[in-house]
């Protein structure tokens, strides 16, 4: 039997055995009455021509209208469309260029060949839309229209055949010779919204995706040459099936354990999407994350969290994961630490939000020619990235298989609709990466690469030039027209190395990655509200700001704000109702408060869907209580009398007392000026430190900064005020410039001064350097 005909015959049964599999599982969605979160079961079975990247396939799926709508067409993602030519919406808004390459060759493509709806051929009713741009050169939606329409609650049966062209890799998806990774390469179905229609957006060059749950049963067929090297969503159902030169490989999406087991939400397991990849030079390398073993090491998280969700720590284990490392060999050193970082991910997350509720998980290493697929996230299976010459506090590859593997709990569990709201996601995931990364491997150490190597710290200034002319006369870029650039002198890492004299110039530099997130948030903290469609903010910028690290700095300052009691619960209570279905910002926003017991609808309207800011500074004087002098009078009817007329000492030093004073016991009047520049108006405590040790705290409410941007403390102690800092704890993480956040009666000059060191002997070389060009 030919394996064409294999996958035919197999097709018929495997169809007979979906109405038992699905019949498993619709309580994963119990109770889900949000009008939209209904159910796509798919099995596929797929051809791959592994010369000339071709797919042909088929695929069956039941569909179950969970809306109260009565449902007459569908709409599919034809994702890979967005790589068949320069004018489709993606390709457009990226301006011809993906990963900073122009795209010139190696398109890819995908073509609906005959579509069947409950034994009905529709094929006929095929259209593209465009229901974002109107751009009739788009072809990555699909419509179609039904035979009879869908009832509330009732099943469809599409059947699709068709075909499809993998594009080179350039962004996610594609191949790169004998490496692939199939994302998006199905057409699949979007979501129906009840009283909305199909959300079905078009593949815009700053979107993602959306779909709904539902289990998928996938055949792929190979080359031989790809036997036991491939990796997919879910677990591979059975050994591969080779026949001649080809290698049947079926894999099931969870599987069918999976979907018998009841997470510890008490949820069954679904999934949203599929993906796969595919390379004979893979290295397999597999281990078992245990919890037992992560809660022997971070005993104080787990106690913490406890504490937090009010929930004994028995009732906060997770389950066993097999992982599942697909890596290059020149990189196979670093295949535990592949395994230790997305251990990290399952550990905290799965802690904080949930347990991951699948056995499996596989962690894919793209080879160096198809990097450009790394760095994203599928239902149980993500690419990282990674380099030679790396140590795991540099983050490489731990930061990208944290954030990734973190994807599996947001996005993968909770599946909001990444066109119009990824910040629901990509935003959560990065307030929680780098919350795991800080408590696993401690603070980055920052590098700079020489020739592929990276040297242990970072310049102290910038070197000079800088800008199209400075690249003009050095030779480096000239952009000439038609679009024609040239770089007569290229990058040299030895010269480079030369040039700036690391050993003498550089300072070592860590960095908390909670703190970084707070320096993206500053790349752009205004353009745009957080709480827009992705592919509608002003640029690139504004998009990456307000999908990542705006929305992760808001999230850690909440619970700043309110609390880390109600922060975690209102976090845990999000994520477990909103497992398997489709939440928007709303919904977000509703089950924080409940899960909190909090009121916090000020705070996200402010944070989430305006643009205000707001940067806070204190200033302080304080001074002796100034001796008595002039005339005094005890009481009405006496004279006055002259208690002294003596000229006042100058306090030329400036520290509140005047030169010769020893103050005699008299106490200090101090005032503190706090002031608020911005919209942004949040709760602030301020610490006052004494000499001799005590402190106390005041408190700038929300309801006295109504329409007041200043408020003054004034206070008389026998102590003198040693310092004043606003926000003591550094828990809210939104002002724009903390430089002016507190104030110290002394300062300590020696620091500044051998920074100040670094920084001359850093412009120092480079002036020596160039002279030595010049002469």
């Amino acid at each position: 039997m030919t394996p064409s005909a294999a996958l035919r015959r197999s097709l018929s049964l495997k169809m007979a055995c979906l109405g038992l599999l699905c019949g498993v599982a619709p309580e994963a969605g119990a109770g889900a009455q949000d009008n939209r979160s209904s159910r796509s079961d798919y099995v596929i079975e797929a051809r791959v021509d592994g010369e000339r990247h071709e797919l042909s396939g088929r695929e069956t799926i039941t569909w179950t209208n969970r809306s109260g709508d009565r449902v007459s067409d569908l709409a599919f993602h034809l994702y890979l469309n967005a790589f068949s030519g320069n004018r489709s919406t993606h390709l457009a808004e990226s301006k011809g260029r993906l990963r900073g390459r122009k795209v010139e060759n190696e398109w890819g493509w995908q073509r609906v060949e005959r579509l069947v709806v409950d034994g009905q051929d529709v094929t006929a009713s095929l259209r593209y839309a465009q229901p974002d741009d109107g751009n009739e050169e788009d072809r990555t939606v699909l419509l179609a229209d039904l035979p009879a329409p869908v009832v509330p609650g009732g099943s469809i049966e599409i059947e699709l055949e068709w075909s499809s062209l993998l594009p080179r890799v350039r962004r996610r998806t594609g191949h790169a010779g004998d490496f692939y990774f199939a994302a998006q390469w199905f057409p699949k179905l979007g979501v129906y919204e009840g009283g909305q229609g199909w959300n079905c957006h078009q593949f815009h060059a700053s979107t993602e995706f959306y779909a709904d749950y539902g289990t998928f049963d996938v055949t792929l067929d190979l080359p031989a040459r790809f036997e036991n090297k491939v990796g997919a969503s879910g677990v591979q159902a059975g050994p591969p099936i080779v026949s001649g030169d080809r290698v049947l490989t079926r894999f099931l999406a969870p599987s069918l354990a999976d979907r018998k087991r009841r997470d510890n939400t008490g949820k069954l397991a679904l999934v949203h999407d599929f993906a796969w990849t595919a390379d004979p030079a893979y290295s397999v390398f597999k281990k078992t994350f245990h919890y037992d073993e992560w809660a022997q090491r971070f005993p104080e998280e787990v106690t913490r969290t406890s504490a937090a969700l009010g929930r004994e720590p028995a009732t906060l284990s997770l389950r066993p994961v097999d992982v599942t490392v697909l890596i290059h060999p020149e990189r196979w050193e670093q295949r535990e630490r592949h395994y230790e970082a997305t251990a990290t991910a399952l550990f905290f997350y799965g802690l904080w939000f949930g347990e991951y509720p699948y056995e499996h998980i596989t962690v894919v290493d793209p080879s160096w020619s198809g990097r450009a697929a790394g760095g994203m996230e599928y239902p149980t299976i993500f690419t990282c990235g990674t380099r030679l010459f790396t140590e795991p506090d540099m983050y490489t590859p731990e930061g990208v298989t944290v954030h990734e593997a973190g994807h599996q709990f947001w996005y993968g569990l909770v599946g909001n609709n990444e066109f119009e709201a990824a910040w629901l996601d990509e935003g959560f995931n990065s307030y929680a990466d780098s919350e795991a990364l800080v408590r696993r491997y401690g603070p980055s150490r920052a590098t700079t690469t020489y020739a592929s190597i990276p040297i242990d710290g970072v310049p102290m200034g910038q070197g000079p030039g800088g800008g199209e002319l400075s690249e003009i006369l050095s030779a480096r870029r000239w952009k000439l027209p038609l679009d024609i650039e040239l770089e007569p002198l290229h990058p040299n890492g030895f010269v480079d190395y030369w040039r700036d004299q690391p050993a003498l110039a550089f300072a070592t530099r860590h960095d908390d990655p909670r703190w970084a997130d707070r320096a993206g948030y500053l790349r752009d903290p205004d353009s745009d509200p957080v709480d827009m469609d992705a592919w509608t903010y002003v640029d690139r910028q504004s998009y990456r700001t307000n999908s990542y690290p705006r929305p992760a700095v808001i999230l850690r300052s909440m619970a700043g704000v309110f609390g880390e009691e109600a922060f975690m619960k209102g976090m845990r209570h999000y994520s477990e109702s909103w497992r398997y279905r489709h939440p928007y910002p709303e919904d977000f926003f509703q089950a924080f408060g409940e899960g909190a017991g909090i009121d916090a609808s000020w705070y996200f309207a402010d944070l989430f869907q305006s643009t205000k800011t707001v940067d806070w500074s204190v200033e302080v004087s304080q001074v002796r209580v100034a001796e008595a002098r002039g005339w005094v009078q005890a009481s009405p009817g006496v004279p006055f009398e002259l208690i002294s007329d003596e000229p006042e000492e100058e306090d030329e030093d400036g520290d509140g007392e005047k030169d010769g004073d020893k103050g005699d016991g008299r106490s200090w009047e101090v005032e503190i000026l706090l002031r608020r520049q911005g919209e942004l108006r949040l709760p602030l405590e301020v610490e006052l430190t004494f000499a001799g040790g005590r402190t106390e705290r005041h408190t700038w409410t929300r309801a006295e900064q109504q329409g007041v941007r200043w408020k003054r403390i004034t206070l008389t102690s026998a102590e003198k005020l040693k310092s004043a800092v606003i926000d003591p704890e550094r828990g809210i993480y939104l002002d724009l410039d903390m430089s002016d956040n507190q104030w110290f009666d002394e300062t300590e000059k020696v620091t500044a001064t051998r920074w100040t060191e670094r920084v001359f002997s850093r412009y120092a070389h480079l002036l020596h350097f160039f002279e030595g060009i010049g002469g």
